[in-house]
């Protein structure tokens, strides 16, 4: 799921780590064991927040919008109520405003870290996470004052206001106690973007393992016929072993932290990038060679560290050394309804189950064909050939159907896509669209209240228990 669409009541305009913490309490009695998040990787704290997880200033930290502000220790006794009651006010819209949400939770923490005494266990997360933290908060200081575009910084920043650092250095403090809080609920398995942001503090602390000029995207293929340009750019592989390997370590290491599992997202990125020169599109593109064997090791190391298993998003273009290396290392594999040509009961044991990812379509979007993307509607016979459901069967028992073959295979483990679940039409993010769909900013259409008593929800449950999930 989506943490910032998990809304709940009390949420300020957007999914948080409380909610995340209640949704897991409720998941695990209804028998699940493990919830997929999207990357939580922190932002820069400026206007417009940027919505895409998969474009986060830093894989280090975390994002602080997804902070439920109550449970932040000194909140008690200070009058957060016009922020609060401005906040939730905003779940009443479907379509997530960051920068108003940002804005309003801004308020309220500054209020609390300008009373509130130090809390137990700052200093001691801070020597933990050393140079690093101090940098970031350094960084998101100078950003507030100069913008995020840290490469037309003046040569002279001026004198930074301390406190502004020890704050930021706060809020990383209280992301990270209330992640912990919700994995005690549930197993989280975190994302691992194959990426970083241009102007945000990866690209800043990292620049000079950076390739200038490049951009990290996807050639053309049958979901996406223009290729994909994801703005992102590439560390030098020729340069990484200079840094230490730190640039992956530390994304790997921050992902295992409070986790059961770790997903990495365009794995095929350890072996090779797709580079896409200025001026050029995504066509225009050329594969770069990384150091693979190096890389894997230093995986499994981490995976080792933080007890985590590995899922590699092994999908698209991948060359079969790929799978093979993987496999062998022990990484799981992952296989969709939508890209495999065989029955569930015939894939892989070591291999993660769905039917899409966050870049594709829905079972209802399908099922409809309220899927704008009208190329696609061939999947639509998948469904059907799966399920052997006729065409007024709701999209909802459609999914249900689908889940319950999902169940029944080989797979490890078997993912639900809440928006299955709800019958949501809506894919949380279309690939090379920019103003045409809302992406990464669609909450789903029901709260977590809601949301645990849905018929959708309750039956793919029971359909789990069935098949011995």
């Amino acid at each position: 799921m989506q943490l910032y669409a998990l809304r709940s009541r009390e949420s300020w305009g957007v999914g948080d780590f409380a909610d995340l913490r209640r949704f897991g309490r409720w998941s695990r009695r209804a028998g699940a064991s493990l919830i997929l998040l999207n990357p939580l990787g922190a932002q820069t704290p400026t206007h417009p927040y940027q919505p895409s997880p998969y474009y986060a200033s830093t894989r280090r930290f975390r994002n602080v919008v997804y902070l439920r502000v109550e449970e932040v220790q000194g909140a008690e006794g200070i009058d957060l109520s016009a922020e609060r009651e401005a906040a939730q006010r905003l779940n009443a819209e479907r379509i997530i405003d960051y920068d108003r949400v940002f804005e309003l939770k801004s308020k309220a923490l500054e209020k609390i870290f300008r009373v509130a005494p130090e809390p137990d266990g700052l200093a001691s997360f801070a020597r933990r996470q050393g140079e690093a933290l101090r940098d970031f908060a350094t960084f998101n200081a100078v950003c507030e004052i100069h913008g995020p575009a840290w490469r037309s910084w003046p040569q002279d920043i001026g004198r930074l206001d301390p406190d502004r650092v020890a704050y930021h250095q706060w809020l990383q403090f209280h992301a990270d106690r209330q992640l912990a809080r919700a994995s005690h609920e549930i197993g989280l398995i975190t994302d691992v973007p194959v990426g970083f942001a241009s102007d945000g503090f990866d690209a800043w602390r990292w620049r000079d393992y950076i390739s200038p000029g490049m951009r990290v995207g996807a050639p053309p293929d049958e979901f996406f016929r223009d290729g994909q340009d994801w703005g992102l750019p590439p560390l030098n592989p020729w340069k990484l072993s200079q840094a230490q390997w730190m640039p992956f370590i530390e994304a790997i290491r921050t992902a295992g932290r409070h986790a059961a599992g770790i997903r990495l997202d365009h794995v095929m990125g350890l072996f090779r990038l797709f580079w896409i020169p200025d001026g050029m599109d995504a066509a225009q593109g050329a594969y770069v060679r990384y150091p693979a064997s190096t890389l894997l090791s230093l995986l499994a190391n981490e995976s080792r560290r933080a007890r985590a298993f590995v899922i590699g998003e092994d999908l698209g273009l991948v060359q079969p050394v790929v799978r093979k290396q993987l496999k062998q290392k022990g990484s799981l594999s992952y296989r969709l309804v939508w890209f495999e040509g065989s029955e569930p009961g015939r894939w892989p044991h070591d291999a993660v189950a769905a039917v899409g990812t966050h870049d594709l379509p829905t079972i209802a979007g399908i099922w409809t064909r309220s899927e704008p993307e009208h190329r696609l509607h061939h999947l639509r016979q998948k469904l059907v050939d799966l399920t052997h459901l006729p065409d007024e069967t709701p999209a909802v028992d459609v999914a249900i159907a689908t889940y319950r073959y999902l169940a029944q295979g080989k797979p490890r483990i078997v993912l639900v896509q809440l928006e299955d679940a709800l019958g949501v039409h809506e894919r949380p993010n279309v690939p090379g669209t920019i103003d045409q769909f809302p992406n990464w900013r669609l909450a789903l259409p029901v709260s977590v209240e809601d949301i645990e008593s849905a018929d959708g929800v309750t039956r793919i449950a029971s359909e789990m228990k069935a098949a011995g999930r």
